[in-house]
């Protein structure tokens, strides 16, 4: 058994290549984020002490290099990947004009449409966005009387309306992916992935903008490559913010920063260079899982003449994106990694323990520069001397010490449960060109996706989960299940006010925040809605909370008293205490708790919750469309939603699987469902086959399966409703759905398209 410590050594070593093996990097944090005060945007920005991962009088600042080769130095001596703490994530961007420039009504803001789809005279839907004046990019646009649409490598334009004599008039095909647009006037702004670009092993990024003033031949105004990936963008007034992110980021002396392109040329870094690419490169002091260079590039989209500004952030992940009129919110999470805390007991409780000599030896090894040892080298000198350790212990010490240091684990667990998983938040105000840094903050556990935050004044919103751990060292009970919370924090971005705990052993499907509510979807055999009171920020509370079957995947508001929820269906069926749901517990833990119904998914599912009556919310209305195995791109992508109050409208893409004894899983429908919708009350007024009699080609969109004949997106402009595929934009009568016209996108003759940038 006096192999213990050694065997506990070279697992940790194995699986985690740590280095800084007993360096100290583990913090301890108490439960408030942290806040940075007076930030400077050619300064330094204070962080209160104790925050996670961001401690010490050198760490508790966001710094700027002075140069790029400060920025060099910084990568070549900083510690490699492995440190105490592991990151993953995703994000998404910034002009702002003052805040009365986009003053909407309060029935706008709620219904969640940018503020031109409400001015009089206008009658045609836009992007179903989450901030109104907040715009987001999509792969269909339309201005009232054309639709821009993008399908595979091409952008149709299609004179849409009158829809009798819709026709594409011009295609533009690029050898590269589109993947989103942007519509500003008579700018057709379009983001994807460049394909035909290769240096540095990196990916790149295309922003191009077109001059659509003759929408027969759109021609090519601007064309930008932005190296790295494209995780999101916003654009308000005439300014695009496009973030991308360079991971494994390969640097060099000559371009140490990610390179952009204007017309296919590289951009100079020298500082005072015409139009050159020279952002100012921020950081922290703190130990780094990867070093991912996290950039915000903001194009005026109207004026080409008019450089690219950007910033660049080195981050350690990040994840998701939440934009209002004045400031850009970056999340990520980050998860405390269990072998840094086993690595950590093994410090307090061993290397007091060894010989003076040995550990002035551990000291030394510690303090080698990592250009020198690596982490790997370092754990293999430092492993014989723990090796030796244990040798010298008699098989009862032996024991001891392990019990001893498996309680130590177990201590530092139950001390910091709410440190184990946390969301990092940057806020970064922005105002037209201008960027500015301004603070960052934590809360515990991860989100869900954007309508996980909001900002409402100078208060900041988050719906986190906090999942439950997996670990030997922790003993099964109750109280580590997962759990949501909902946190406010102020402009420096400290918690002030907190509601957690909530639905315990479930997770959060969907959130929306609603003024002065917040309404959240948690799951785990029910679909409990809570409705939480955020008046006071300091003082959230429950107000209501709504059991029933299913659970929502996305939740629009309908109007302040009403919300519409999109989803699953589901049903209990009995089980045995052995059974096990995918993601629950264990077969082991089964054993020592009752059986539990097991719960099978159905068809999607359309609820009203009435909160009117906030202390006892009721779902008003439902409609279920199909059996198991049925789904809708809605439910992972709000962009494909279509709600109009005004003319009782509710459009979704549908993939219909029903049940027979014959055919227990059968597709028999893929299109559009349209739905007419009111306070009370939701029925299906038709469905529109994309089908055609074949389901087309298999792809995927975002994660998400579909075929050919999957319908994407739907708009309307007047009367007539559009449906979008891969394979048709389709036009129908919104008074009963008859069939206006078909058209198929694709080629039809050498005329009806153009060419860009072969």
């Amino acid at each position: 058994m006096n192999q213990y410590l050694y065997k506990m050594f070279l697992i940790i070593g194995g699986v985690i290549l740590l280095g800084a093996i007993f360096a100290g990097v583990f913090y301890y944090r108490d439960i408030n984020p942290p806040a940075v005060n007076n930030a400077n945007i050619n300064g330094s920005a204070n962080i209160n002490s104790g925050s996670a991962g961001i401690s010490g009088d050198d760490q508790t600042k966001i710094k700027k290099f002075a140069n790029y080769d400060e920025l060099i130095g910084f990568l070549t001596k900083a510690p490699e990947k492995g440190f105490d703490y592991y990151l993953n994530g995703s994000i998404m961007e910034s002009d702002l004009p003052a805040p009365n420039e986009f003053s909407v009504s309060e029935d706008a803001a709620n219904a969640g449409l940018s503020q031109k789809s409400m001015q009089a005279g206008d009658d045609y839907s836009t992007t179903n966005v989450q901030v109104a004046g907040v715009d987001e990019a999509d792969i269909i646009k339309t201005d009232g009387k054309y639709i821009y649409a993008v399908s595979g490598k091409s952008i149709f334009i299609t004179e849409a309306y009158p829809a009798d004599s819709a026709k594409i008039i011009s295609k533009i095909e690029l050898k590269s992916t589109p993947q989103n647009l942007y519509l500003n006037g008579d700018s057709l702004v379009v983001l994807g992935q460049d394909d035909a670009i290769s240096s540095r092993s990196s990916q790149y990024a295309f922003l191009k903008v077109f001059d659509i003033s003759d929408k027969k031949n759109p021609k090519q105004a601007r064309d930008l490559d932005f190296e790295g990936s494209i995780n999101n963008s916003r654009m308000i007034g005439d300014y695009v913010y496009a973030v991308t992110t360079t991971y494994s980021y390969s640097y060099s002396d000559d371009a140490p920063i990610p390179i952009i392109l204007e017309n296919g040329q590289e951009l100079p870094t020298a500082v005072g260079s015409p139009r050159c690419n020279c952002p100012a490169v921020y950081y922290f002091d703190i130990p780094y899982q990867s070093y991912n260079l996290t950039s915000i590039a903001v194009i005026n989209v109207k004026d080409n003449a008019k450089p690219v500004k950007s910033e660049v952030y080195l981050l350690d992940g990040n994840q998701n994106m939440f934009v209002s009129q004045n400031n850009i919110y970056i999340a990520y999470t980050k998860y405390l990694n269990e072998y840094q805390l086993v690595l950590e007991a093994m410090k307090e409780l061993i290397v007091p323990r060894l010989t003076a000599k040995d550990q002035a030896q551990v000291k030394k090894i510690e303090n080698t520069d990592n250009d020198v040892l690596s982490k790997q080298e370092k754990l293999a000198k430092i492993g014989p001397i723990i090796q030796k350790y244990s040798k010298s212990l008699s098989e009862e010490q032996d024991k001891q010490t392990e019990k001893e240091l498996e309680d130590k684990i177990r201590q530092k667990y139950a001390d910091i449960s709410k440190e184990l998983e946390k969301t990092v938040i940057h806020k970064i105000a922005i105002n037209k060109d201008s960027l500015k840094y301004q603070t960052v903050g934590e809360a515990t556990g991860a989100i869900l996706n954007q309508f996980s935050m909001d900002e409402n004044g100078e208060y900041f919103r988050i719906a986190t989960t906090k999942g439950r751990p997996w670990s030997r060292f922790v003993t099964y009970n109750r109280q580590q299940e997962s759990y949501s919370n909902i946190y406010i924090l102020d402009k420096d971005l400290k918690v002030v006010g907190r509601v957690e705990n909530l639905a315990l052993g479930e997770r959060i499907y969907s959130v929306r925040f609603m003024q002065d509510r917040a309404y959240l979807v948690t799951f785990k055999q029910t679909d409990p809605l809570f409705a939480i009171d955020l008046k006071d920020p300091k003082n959230p509370k429950v107000l209501g909370k709504l059991k029933i079957p299913g659970f929502s995947n996305y939740l629009h508001p309908y109007d302040d008293a009403t919300i519409i929820g999109i989803g699953k269906d589901t049903e209990e069926v009995s089980a045995s205490a052995s059974s096990v749901e995918p993601g629950g517990i264990t077969s082991e833990e089964s054993m020592m708790i009752a059986p539990v119904p097991r719960v099978v998914t159905k068809g999607i599912k359309i609820s009203l919750f009435d909160v009117s009556d906030v202390a006892n919310p009721k779902e008003a209305a439902k409609y279920v469309l199909g059996d198991s195995g049925s789904d809708s791109i809605a439910l992972y992508d709000h962009k494909a939603f279509l709600f109009s109050r005004d003319k009782n409208l509710l459009v979704i893409p549908v993939q219909i699987y029903e049940s027979s004894d014959q055919f227990p899983r059968t597709t028999n429908f893929n299109g559009a469902a349209v739905f007419h919708i009111e306070k009370d009350k939701i029925e299906l007024k038709g469905k529109i086959d994309h089908m055609d009699g074949d389901l087309g080609e298999e792809g995927s969109w975002y994660g998400y399966g579909y075929y050919g004949s999957s319908v994407l997106r739907s708009l309307y402009i007047k009367e007539i409703l559009y449906t979008m595929s891969n394979k048709f934009l389709k036009s129908n009568k919104l008074e009963d759905l008859s069939e206006v016209k078909k058209l198929e996108l694709k080629k039809e003759n050498a005329n009806d398209y153009i060419i860009i940038n072969e």
